[in-house]
């Protein structure tokens, strides 16, 4: 019985079609995966059950198999819309109410089958044929059969034409994958018409070989790239180290905003490991980023904070396309430019005072020495000389502050350092005690945070800043620790005067982050003190009550470890 060429043939159909299925499982993420699987399952299972019809010798076990065969059929027709749908994109979203209306008849024709005997609408009767090796079973079928065939013909049909349509709007590059799976079901389609029809030899029935040859071939398309990188080639090779080696945060999504790749240095902005990553969605993880998924602009700013530190970032984002106009997902590229962002804002505030307040200052200058020169027989000539003499002075202390502002900026950023410490060493010294003002200190004995011997700068300006333009008759500033406002990952330390505060147009200036030629700063300290908090990390709140509050809130220093 065994020698039989067909009896083998179906078999080894029915084990390519389990590899099929099981590796279009192993990349059921990829569009039109599932689909396939159920496809190259079922088709495997068919040819497995018309396997062990043809070893039978009872006609009643043989009708039975038959049955089990036939209830297998009606999966195909639905898989391969449902496939279609997927793979095109034309029902990417199609819903569990679609897959219902698809499955009506396949399961109203199933309860036909299981009850023709009461009935006979599916076949009406049966016959063993003698093939030597083995029997076949010839049937004469019956109105319900015929009316199924018809509606998985129209399945297949509807699926095929919107191929057709996908060749039309694609370019030659998929072309190929339309025109295979075109050919693929076609096989299938003419077989079963050819066997339905009476034209095979009665009882054999190759249609089960045909959908595994189909299925393989539609796998084959899904998952090409899965295939040829059994073997990768160089390209591939190149693409991958070049990824890897991208200072730029590259993060891949479908269409639905879940994660599916990133690079290294994605997954230090997802802040854990890819592998956990893979499925979520980005903005469970970084809610910031939700926005910027919501908006149609392909380029944006974005602001993050990444290990407790404000970063700032240039958003890209590129829509993948699956070559026939359907959007299957995009690339995120974001690329750090905390320090490009510092800089510019640098170069806005150096034009400033070249080309705003050095220019009144010596207009300032010159008056001064016009008007001296024009007076010198009277009795102002040395006021005048004077107000010229502290017009230069302050173009030297400006020139003296921008210096210092450069280097501190320019150096490498320190370690962590006992700014409560710093501090009380500088009030010893002078440093945090200008004339004309009382200065108080409400500090812990240690409090270390991140941003190195910069941060000693930042409070010597706000102190400094606020004694001089302090308008009362008693100047007061007052530098504490906020517990309240502090937390295990930063500290608040707060700077605060019973002056005049600070002037509505400096703060706007500070907080849009650049200058312009109508809204600027009068100076450089309150830059100063932005730019060299944000670099540690950290964020400067200013309001104006009673007097001026500014909060500075740093990065604590981590634990090296330990127990």
């Amino acid at each position: 019985m065994y020698e039989s060429l067909y009896f083998p043939l179906i078999f080894l159909a029915a084990m390519v079609g389990v590899c099929t299925a099981l590796f279009a499982v192993l990349y059921r993420d990829r569009p039109g995966a599932k689909p396939a699987a159920v496809f190259a399952g079922t088709a495997s299972v068919w040819a497995v059950v018309e396997g062990l019809r043809v070893v039978q010798t009872g006609l009643e076990t043989m009708v039975f198999w038959t049955g089990i065969a036939l209830s297998l059929s009606v999966l195909l027709p639905p898989a391969w819309l449902l496939f279609v749908l997927e793979y095109t994109g034309s029902g990417r979203r199609y819903t569990r109410q679609l897959v219902a209306a698809v499955l009506v008849e396949p399961l109203l024709f199933l309860s036909v089958v299981w009850t023709n005997d009461a009935h006979e609408l599916v076949w009406s009767t049966t016959e063993i044929v003698g093939y030597g090796a083995f029997d076949g079973l010839a049937i004469e079928f019956e109105l319900a059969f015929w009316a199924h065939q018809v509606y998985a013909a129209l399945l297949l049909t509807v699926g095929a034409l919107l191929l057709v349509r996908m060749l039309l709007e694609t370019d030659r590059l998929y072309q190929w994958q339309g025109i295979a799976l075109l050919v693929a079901v076609l096989v299938p389609m003419s077989t079963n018409a050819i066997y339905s029809f009476g034209l095979f030899p009665s009882g054999i029935d190759p249609t089960a070989i045909s959908y595994v040859l189909a299925s393989v071939v539609l796998v084959v398309t899904v998952l090409e790239t899965e295939l040829l990188g059994v073997a990768p080639a160089t390209r591939q090779l190149g693409r991958e180290a070049v990824l890897s080696e991208l200072d730029d945060a590259m993060i891949i999504l479908d269409d639905s905003g879940r994660i599916v790749d990133a690079n290294p240095a994605g997954t230090t902005l997802l802040g854990q490991p890819v592998a956990d990553c893979l499925g979520r969605r980005l903005g469970d993880l970084i809610p910031t980023l939700t926005d910027a998924l919501d908006s149609s602009t392909a380029q944006r700013q974005v602001e993050l904070e990444l290990d407790g530190k404000r970063r700032y970032y240039d958003l890209r984002r590129s829509e993948l396309y699956r070559g026939y106009g359907t959007i299957s997902g995009q690339v995120l590229s974001l690329r750090d430019i905390t320090e490009q962002r510092q800089r510019e804002q640098r170069l806005d505030v150096l034009n400033r005072l070249l080309r705003h307040n050095v220019r009144n200052e010596l207009n300032v200058v010159r008056g001064s020495i016009e008007l001296a020169s024009s007076d010198i027989d009277a009795d102002e000539p040395i006021a005048r000389l004077e107000t010229a003499t502290r017009a230069v002075d302050g173009i030297v202390a400006r020139s003296n502050k921008l210096g210092r502002l450069s280097r501190m900026l320019d150096s490498e950023q320190g370690t962590g350092i006992d700014i409560a410490a710093e501090l009380r060493g500088e009030r010893q010294t002078g440093g945090l005690s200008p004339a004309g003002g009382e200065v108080t200190l409400d500090l812990p004995e240690t409090l270390a945070v991140d941003g190195g011997s910069a941060l000693v700068a930042v409070f010597e300006e706000l102190v400094s800043n606020a004694i001089e333009h302090n308008d009362s008759a008693d100047p007061r500033v007052v530098v504490r620790f906020d517990a309240t406002q502090s937390s295990d990952t930063h500290a608040v330390i707060e700077v605060s005067d019973n002056g005049p505060g600070i002037e509505q147009q400096e703060l706007q200036t500070i907080l849009s982050g650049r200058e312009t030629p109508l809204q600027h700063s009068t100076g450089v300290g309150l830059w100063l003190v932005n730019w060299v908090v944000e670099r540690a990390g950290g964020t400067v709140v200013f309001e104006n009550d009673d007097g001026c509050t500014v909060r500075v809130r740093l990065p604590r220093v981590r634990p090296t470890g330990g127990d």
